[in-house]
């Protein structure tokens, strides 16, 4: 079963802080990390009823890399989703709640600031992006709102019997084939393009839950690729 952390990058407002450590209390939420908060932790503490020794103490990580070390499995959320955009293709929280108990270990929740979400550059630390479906009318939904949608659909899937044990890949298992990725993407000759091709292969195979046998195959093949490159000098 998976264990669930909640990070909070640059949170603004003591009223959803407060809340949402009582909805991290309601969904039994392993860890709890804030990045550069705005919000003053000792000014959220009276709206968090009795969810305040959550925050009392709580970790304040400097970098959103750092609040992702240890996961297995990292998803940022927003309120935009584009089929078009690579760090925009999108699941649903419950998806999200699949791809958790598929994955196992910890899954790293990753929600913005109130005012303009995540930066690009943040989503792109992420292996999936979490998007809430919403009327167009009126699509942005309050982060304390959008994190109890989210938390109630990954407290669901763990209330739920366990899927069928499947032996999953690894972070660095998938690291390992996404750097034979990068290597044969150099000789492209676009940067660009390039980075487009194995930031793509990285977020299907995050999607997919690849199992361990399927990443294995793809590194096989992508090794022995980049070496018959190498030996022709093109690399």
């Amino acid at each position: 079963m998976f264990r669930v952390r909640l990070v909070l990058v640059g949170v603004e407002g003591e009223v959803n802080l407060g809340y949402i450590a009582r909805l991290a209390e309601n969904f039994d939420v392993e860890e709890m990390v804030l990045v550069k908060p705005e919000a003053s932790v000792v000014g959220s503490l009276r709206f968090a009823a009795r969810a305040k020794k959550r925050l009392e103490g709580i970790p304040v990580a400097s970098t959103l890399r750092e609040a992702l070390e240890g996961s297995t499995l990292s998803a940022c959320t927003s309120a935009i989703a584009r089929e078009d955009d690579i760090i925009r293709v999108p699941v649903d929280p419950r998806e999200l709640a699949s791809l958790a108990l598929a994955s196992g270990g910890t899954v790293a929740v990753v929600f913005g600031r109130e005012s303009v979400g995540l930066t690009r550059e943040e989503l792109a630390e992420c292996d999936v992006l979490v998007n809430i479906p919403t009327s167009e009318k009126y699509p942005a939904l309050n982060l304390s709102n959008a994190v109890a949608i989210v938390l109630y659909e990954l407290f669901r899937a763990r209330r739920a019997p366990e899927p069928p044990p499947r032996r999953l890949a690894g972070r660095s298992r998938v690291d390992l084939a996404l750097q034979y990725a990068s290597k044969l993407a150099s000789v492209a000759g676009d940067p660009v393009r390039a980075w487009e091709a194995v930031e793509s292969l990285r977020r299907i195979l995050y999607r997919a839950v690849a199992t361990e046998a399927e990443v294995d195959r793809l590194v096989f093949l992508l090794s022995r690729v980049a070496r018959k490159v190498e030996r022709c000098g093109e690399v």
